[in-house]
């Protein structure tokens, strides 16, 4: 009886030991299987390493399991769609923003290293020789930056100013005295400076002078005036210059004679250095006017001569055309720029507005009208 039972648990015993020993093999070598298809993968955040063993195929796969997103400019190594094999390595950098101005505009971009070229070539921004950064284009970048890109411009405007011409008077011996021509018509030239203005961000910021050149010289304007003596006649035949220190007997001149006889003037008898006489009457102060020829340069006086520098006036309806006067003011006046007249003029003109004690006196040129002007002088009327 007892041998009976010993017999059982040893049958029962030796059954548990095998079924024990089936079922350790089948745990070994399921876990065996599960060693075999794992991946170990080896993921660095930007710093942050940690060791992860999973089952997923490759990396996308890996990051949605742990829920690990990417930012923009975020790279990542190797890529999302490699798959994972049983020893990988991810890593991923993080980017950081970047401000950037230019050209009137703001970009925000992300990069993860670089310096601040690196961030200009990859917004596209061309920085030109004379562009301003705000930070040395070495430099590397850091998190919120702002780099400004200021454009400089620079134009050059070409500017035209007139020269003037200069006036020269020269001396003419074969000439009479009180006459002069034009022998060299002035022409003005021309100087070209180049301005040089500077544009920050399209704006005028600065103006300076680049250089500048004579492009058209000017030309002189040249008068002769005759220096030879001229003779006036007088009532002996003779001729000679008034002087107002001359002394003689006293005559009111008349129409015919070519005086003044109706502004009712008396006469001075007057002997030259040559011994003749010549009349003119005491001094009447009157108001002379400058003018000149027109645009074509010809002056026609009413009387139809042509009007002559030193020697044409006009004169009041009551002064007949003809009448010769002395204008001691003008010689002075002519003497102060290297001009010698003799101050002896004859009235040849008319004007609307010339009445009472007015005339007017016949100058070369404008330059010379405008000088003169309007003045009041003493007047002699010839016999």
């Amino acid at each position: 009886m007892n041998s009976h039972r010993w017999g059982f648990w040893s049958i029962f015993f030796v059954i548990l030991l095998s079924a024990l020993i089936v079922a350790g093999g089948a745990t070994a070598q399921l876990d065996n299987y599960v060693q075999g298809i794992a991946r170990h993968v080896t993921l660095d955040d930007d710093g942050y390493r940690v060791e992860i063993t999973t089952f997923e195929n490759n990396v996308a796969e890996l990051l949605s399991r742990y829920d690990i997103t990417l930012g923009p400019g975020d790279e990542i190594t190797p890529n999302l769609g490699t798959p994972l094999q049983k020893y990988t390595k991810i890593r991923i950098k993080r980017a950081m923003p970047v401000w950037i101005e230019a050209d009137g505009k703001k970009k925000n971009i992300h990069v993860t290293e670089g310096t601040v070229q690196d961030v200009l070539n990859k917004a596209e921004v061309t920085v030109r020789e004379k562009d301003q950064v705000n930070q040395p284009l070495t430099d590397p970048v850091k998190p919120y930056d702002r780099i400004k890109v200021t454009r400089m411009d620079e134009n050059i405007l070409i500017e035209k100013e007139p020269i003037p011409y200069q006036v020269h008077t020269r001396e003419n011996s074969q000439m009479n005295e009180g006459v002069s021509k034009v022998v060299q018509e002035g022409k003005q030239g021309e100087r070209q400076r180049k301005i040089q203005i500077t544009y920050r961000d399209g704006v005028e910021v600065s103006r300076s002078l680049a250089g500048e050149e004579v492009t058209v010289s000017p030309v002189d304007h040249i008068v002769e005036k005759g220096t030879k003596k001229k003779q006036v006649p007088n009532s002996r035949g003779g001729s000679t210059r008034p002087s107002s220190a001359s002394r003689g007997n006293t005559t009111r001149p008349s129409a015919a004679s070519g005086g003044a006889a109706s502004r009712g003037d008396t006469t001075r008898s007057s002997t030259a250095s040559k011994g003749d006489a010549a009349r003119y009457s005491e001094p009447q102060t009157m108001v002379a006017t400058a003018y000149t020829a027109g645009s074509d340069g010809i002056g026609i006086t009413a009387s139809g001569t042509t009007a002559r520098p030193h020697h044409t006036i006009a004169a009041p309806p009551d002064v007949p055309i003809g009448t010769k006067v002395y204008i001691p003011e003008l010689v002075a006046f002519c003497a102060q720029r290297g001009i010698t007249i003799d101050g002896i003029f004859t009235v040849e003109d008319r004007g609307g507005g010339i009445k009472g004690d007015k005339i007017d006196v016949f100058m070369e040129d404008i330059r010379m009208a405008r000088i003169w002007g309007r003045r009041k002088v003493k007047v002699h009327f010839i016999k």
